[in-house]
């Protein structure tokens, strides 16, 4: 895997087969927990649609790792964030959907030749990518019980440890999987502060012209 680098007008990372594999497994996986049918071969499915206007309460999700993805908006007034919920987590739930598709069709839709292993994002999908690989950090971030700055200082002490056992295997590849999300993460929106910079450059240069 290779960090996102600009490319003619684009931003590319390397990922190669089986980390493309892994990578739309995860996406799949937290598209499902949202409510969406699983991601197939022929292309995601449809964002789950709830009612146009709710009129009952939306129960808080039960998962942990779907309540940091859909959180409560007030932690003080449980009616306010019942309320809140009922308005907004359709179509929160929908959007983070569709932003999990983005990325998935793009990891499952390789390059020709040589360029099979290049992950291809443009400008206008990056947002999109950057908060669906945000969502991804957050589920994987609960299951290893990331909750402080310290738990994630601590997070990647698992890699020099020598214990052995099936719960650290799983424990150390899923801290893998989480820092090369993250440094993916880290080197594309990078990427999209610097293009936007020229952008608004070029922009005030062309109005002073």
């Amino acid at each position: 895997m290779r960090a996102f680098t600009e490319k003619h007008g684009a931003f590319v990372a390397r990922l190669d087969a089986s980390e493309r594999e892994v990578v739309a497994a995860l996406v799949a996986d937290v598209a499902q927990l949202l409510g969406a049918p699983r991601f197939d071969e022929a292309g995601p499915a449809a964002a789950p649609e709830g009612p146009l206007l709710r009129t009952e309460r939306i129960p808080p999700p039960q998962d942990p790792a779907v309540r940091r993805l859909l959180p409560d908006a007030s932690q003080d007034d449980p009616d306010v964030a019942a309320e809140f919920r009922r308005l907004t987590e359709d179509d929160l739930r929908a959007r983070k959907v569709a932003r999990l598709g983005v990325m998935w069709t793009l990891l499952t839709t390789p390059g020709d030749g040589r360029r099979q292993d290049l992950l291809t994002v443009a400008p206008q999908d990056a947002p999109e990518v950057a908060a669906a690989l945000t969502d991804l950090r957050l589920v994987l971030a609960e299951r290893l019980d990331v909750r402080t700055d310290h738990d994630a200082e601590q997070l990647y002490d698992v890699l020099s440890d020598e214990a052995e056992g099936q719960d650290v295997d799983v424990r150390r590849y899923l801290v893998s999987l989480y820092g090369a999300l993250s440094w993916l993460q880290e080197s594309l929106v990078g990427l999209m502060l610097e293009h936007a910079r020229r952008g608004g450059a070029s922009g005030r240069s062309a109005h002073e012209g």
